[in-house]
């Protein structure tokens, strides 16, 4: 009974699931969580009443409803309309990714050109997440237990059509970006409501629509919250309980890396990029650096091929990676990163990270974080302006420190910065709900 009254209070919304076959099905349900429930099919045909409905929740309804009315093409798969509306906004940020390359085009200056390239890059990092998604979504089962996965790759996608716009330093070029961005940007924003809005009511309803996982970076879509939220040791539930061992131990005692970097040649490599091209293409767990005390003069980015990285220093202090890049040289914030992690599950430990570039230099990064489920813990990141550039995923920090007159933990550029000398000690993340 108190399900019919939530029912009738929240019509609205609930009509979102409705639409796409949960909620009529699951309140009439015997199931309870742990059940093996399979995800409703049902014939519930798409009608305009029931776009309208979908689109409800969303900041851009006109354009939810002119848009997906035409690509859902009055399916009853719940799992399909979810697929239209990511792939709309794909197939937009598609179309600006091939003409990307005009606005701009013929500049001269440095900024624009580093603009150009981060553009190019970013806009195919959003390709990534949205195709992931739509890969997903043919499992309306799977897309239920993975929810908070995808909107943190919606949210993130999002996240690189802004930085790219905001690369860009001359107003026009940055107005004209902004202008070709904005139907993907809008798409993405009602994709993403969407799914949020599912999420509110099935957990609304106290609602389990999935089977239990072993695997603990998966979520029920009824605690979306879980995200944020720390097990007893202070850790983010996403971090598996190989990694905080990891995190946890004293001095890395019994740990044997693949390989070694030393400058003094006692190690494997003699510089950290060596050793990052060293990682084989296929490669199962972990893959251990071991870094000796020194200070490495080399700008490293570790790409999206090279995941699942565990590197490890002497100490902050000792082992240090030290660069001097900045926007007052000509270079995009982005690519003034000392250090950058483009891969997914970088694990750091006992390390320094430095941008030297001074105060009058503007924007100068330490360490750009990108890449899902990266951890750093007892690392230090020194600089001036915008030291530490958390850009998008979900990040955790642990006994680090970040120092500058002028230091930044930021989401986007576009986020509020830090002064002095901050400790940080805990999960960030980049999130949004349309």
């Amino acid at each position: 009974m108190a399900k019919k009254v939530l029912l009738g209070a929240v019509s609205a919304v609930l009509l979102v699931a409705a639409v796409v076959g949960v909620v009529a099905v699951t309140v009439r349900s015997t199931h309870r969580a742990g059940d093996n429930f399979s995800a409703p099919g049902g014939d519930l045909v798409t009608s305009s009443k029931s776009i309208t409905a979908l689109c409800a929740p969303t900041l851009y309804r006109e354009s939810c409803e002119r848009t997906l009315s035409v690509a859902v093409n009055n399916t009853a798969d719940p799992g399909q309309v979810i697929k239209a509306a990511v792939q709309l906004a794909l197939d937009e940020v598609q179309a600006v990714a091939q003409k990307s390359g005009d606005i701009g085009k013929g500049s001269d200056d440095s900024l624009t050109k580093g603009a150009v390239e981060d553009c190019k890059k970013l806009l195919g990092d959003s390709l990534d997440e949205l195709r992931a998604i739509v890969n997903l979504a043919g499992d309306f089962q799977g897309l239920l237990n993975r929810s908070d996965d995808v909107k943190h790759w919606l949210t993130a996608s999002m996240t690189f059509l802004d930085n790219c716009v905001d690369g860009f330093h001359n107003p026009e070029l940055k107005s004209a970006m902004d202008n070709a961005l904005r139907n993907a940007t809008q798409l993405s924003s009602n994709a993403l409501a969407i799914i949020t809005s599912l999420g509110s009511v099935v957990k609304g309803l106290d609602l389990s629509l999935v089977k239990s996982s072993t695997d603990s970076r998966r979520r029920l879509l009824a605690h979306e919250e879980e995200a944020y939220e720390r097990d007893e040791q202070g850790y983010p539930t996403w971090l598996s309980a190989g990694d905080r061992k990891l995190l946890a131990s004293r001095n890395n005692v019994g740990l044997r890396p693949n390989v070694v970097v030393a400058q003094d040649g006692s190690g494997d490599f003699k510089t950290i990029n060596d050793a990052i091209k060293a990682i084989p293409k296929v490669y199962k767990g972990r893959y251990v650096i071991y870094v000796k005390a020194g200070v490495y003069q080399e700008y490293v980015v570790i790409p999206k091929d090279k995941g699942n990285v565990y590197m490890y220093g002497d100490g902050p202090k000792k082992t240090k990676v030290v660069g001097h890049k900045s926007y007052a040289d000509g270079i995009t914030t982005m690519l003034t990163a000392t250090f950058a992690i483009d891969a997914p599950g970088f694990i750091c430990k006992s390390m320094g990270f430095s941008n030297t570039a001074g105060a009058e230099k503007h924007q100068a990064v330490a360490l750009r974080s990108q890449g899902e489920f990266s951890a750093f813990f007892n690392c230090r990141f020194d600089g001036y302006q915008d030291t530490l550039y958390s850009q998008a995923h979900r990040h955790f920090f642990r006994n680090c420190v970040i120092s500058g007159p002028s230091t930044s933990s930021s989401a986007t550029p576009r986020s509020s910065s830090r002064t002095a000398s901050s400790s940080c000690g805990g999960p960030w993340t980049t999130s949004r709900t349309r």
